[in-house]
């Protein structure tokens, strides 16, 4: 049967990698989530840079998310499930209308000052209508019940290879795997930074480029995400 790489499936992976026992062990499932948890946070961080389209809303939200003020000149992106003020991570976007998406967003500096977890009108200014962005939301925790949000699915073993990386490390406690988890991720990580990177076929002046060309032309991984 075909892996699901759903939690439940990162958490068997981790306890093999891990060498932890699947039943019995004195180190809990809820705390082995937590890695999982804490690495898929890494990975999105990392990702959120390089091709922040690939996690664009697709779990947080199910339709286009509204800004909200109290003044009509300071907007917020709203809380987490926290209570913790939305910071959007990558290249989020600001639009006055769904007409104007994707086209057609506000300029930042002009139309609207960014100041982090809320953007601000200009020149004390205000704004009446409703406005949208398009940008990456925080993501839940993993657990049994809340699921991984990396896609494709199986890039999720970049989670895995992080979590047990972490593991290791926590008190030096096995500094061997933490090098081979170590390995492992950063073989791992171009591959599926190209692999994000098709995104860019068939469009825009690159269109006919692929993200292996760009790599042996020395476009840089970090760099994909501004062009």
């Amino acid at each position: 049967m075909p892996s699901t790489w759903a939690s439940s499936d990162l958490l068997s992976r981790w306890n093999t990698l891990a060498g932890r026992p699947a039943t019995g062990d004195s180190l809990s499932d809820a705390t082995k989530y937590q890695y999982l948890s804490d690495a898929q946070q890494e990975v999105i961080a990392d990702l959120s840079g390089i091709a922040p389209w690939t996690l664009y809303q697709k779990v947080a939200y199910g339709s286009m998310p509204t800004l909200t003020t109290t003044d009509n000149q300071v907007f917020t992106f709203g809380n987490d499930v926290n209570g913790n003020p939305l910071f959007p991570q990558g290249k989020a976007m600001i639009y006055p209308s769904l007409t104007a998406i994707p086209d057609s967003p506000w300029r930042e500096g002009w139309d609207y000052l960014n100041e982090g977890t809320q953007i601000r009108i200009p020149n004390n200014g205000t704004y009446s209508g409703t406005l949208y962005w398009r940008g990456i939301a925080p993501v839940l925790d993993i657990s049994s019940t809340n699921q991984p949000s990396l896609l494709p699915v199986a890039s999720r073993i970049l989670i895995v290879y992080k979590a047990v990386w972490q593991y290791a490390l926590a008190g030096n406690r096995k500094p061997d795997l933490a090098a081979a988890m170590e390995r492992l991720y950063e073989k791992r990580w171009p591959e599926w930074c190209l692999v994000w990177k098709t995104q860019f076929v068939n469009g825009g002046a690159l269109g006919s480029v692929t993200g292996k060309d760009l790599a042996v032309a020395g476009a840089g991984l970090g760099n994909f995400g501004s062009i």
